[in-house]
């Protein structure tokens, strides 16, 4: 008996639809891979310092050098698209440590910072020194706040960086390395003194180098704003005690030579305009020719800031010159802060006051 050719396709035309099926969905699982979950991108750094401004009219980029081996930073990553005041908590918080060449490495062995693809503002504060003392620690941000550290100290020397980056996911798995363009917040004042001009008894032929004595930027309210157009701000000149002492004032020791004049100099938070900064200069011993040793000899002075305050990066280096009993500041020069560890810097450039 004869079947009919329906009868067998239907079977057939079955077998085939579920084969074609199966291979169908297999292609369709390649394509299409499972839900991954979030994916992490670990984020490197590195970090250098500008040290010298590009002046108007001037060409080039400003120059800068790394940091410091084993300089503290503390690294906060905030997701938001530009650089501005922080409203809500970073997304993530690292302590690193300055390594050879700039790069940085996360601190005590801690884990990596890892962050989701997006748009952040990293920023970073250092003290530019080494070591676990406190002095040694970048500030912490004020309790309850995202953007505002606690109270800030003189001598100090605070850097900072603010810096948008998107972060994106990358197939081969490579970290992705921020720059941080690092300023300094902080100032400095130098003072020089000097004995030139003086004739008769009022030449000065001998001098130990002189302790200064002056008052420093007050820190009340003081604090770095991170996201601010000004980050530290600038701040009035301590105050003296109620009863005139000079206890709460900063003494330096001075080193140098009656011929090439004696310097001593410190870091001190940024301090308004017009300021005016009582300074004491004592000589342990002092010869004036033909006159008997003097012990402890006192000169006092004032200073005033000049237009525009004692601003973040600057060192301001005032020249005291002495002759007899006569004391006079007859120049102030202002130089960009250069040096990265601590020292005074030789050129400078001047400007009228």
């Amino acid at each position: 008996m004869q079947q009919h050719p329906s009868i067998i396709a239907g079977p057939l035309l079955a077998l085939l639809l579920l084969f074609s099926c199966s291979f169908g969905e297999e292609i369709l699982k390649e394509e299409i891979p499972p839900v991954q979950p979030e994916e992490k991108i670990a984020v490197s750094f590195s970090g250098r310092i500008d040290l010298v401004e590009t002046k108007a009219g001037n060409e080039g980029a400003p120059e800068t050098q790394a940091l410091r081996k084993d300089v503290n930073v503390t690294i906060r990553a905030y997701m938001q698209p530009s650089i501005s005041q922080p409203a809500v908590a970073p997304q993530s918080c690292r302590d690193y440590l300055a390594a050879d060449g700039g790069g940085l490495t996360v601190k005590n062995g801690e884990e990596k910072m890892f962050l989701t693809a997006g748009t952040y503002t990293f920023y970073a504060l250092s003290v530019n020194a080494a070591g676990t003392a406190t002095d040694s620690v970048p500030p912490v941000l004020a309790t309850g706040s995202h953007s505002e550290t606690e109270v800030l100290k003189n001598n100090t020397d605070y850097l900072y960086c603010a810096v948008s980056k998107k972060i994106i996911s990358n197939p081969d798995g490579d970290k992705q390395n921020v720059e941080l363009p690092f300023i300094r917040l902080a100032s400095r004042i130098k003072i020089t003194v000097t004995s030139k001009g003086g004739t008769g008894s009022e030449e000065i032929i001998k001098a130990d180098a002189p302790k200064i004595t002056l008052p420093l930027t007050n820190p009340a309210g003081s604090k770095i704003t991170l996201g601010a157009n000004d980050p530290i701000g600038q701040y009035p000149v301590a105050t003296n005690t109620a009863d005139g002492d000079i206890t709460g004032y900063t003494t330096l020791e001075s080193t140098g030579n009656l011929t090439d004049g004696f310097t001593a100099g410190c870091i001190l938070l940024p301090m308004q305009a017009g300021q005016k900064i009582p300074v004491r200069i004592v000589f342990p011993s002092i010869t004036f020719n033909g006159l008997a040793e003097q012990k402890d000899k006192l000169y006092t002075a004032e200073v005033t800031t000049p237009t525009g305050g004692f601003a973040s990066g600057k060192q301001y280096n005032y020249t005291v010159n002495i002759t007899g009993n006569q004391v006079g500041f007859s120049q102030l020069t202002v130089t960009p802060w250069t040096s990265k560890d601590g020292e005074f810097p030789k050129d400078s450039v001047e400007e009228d006051y």
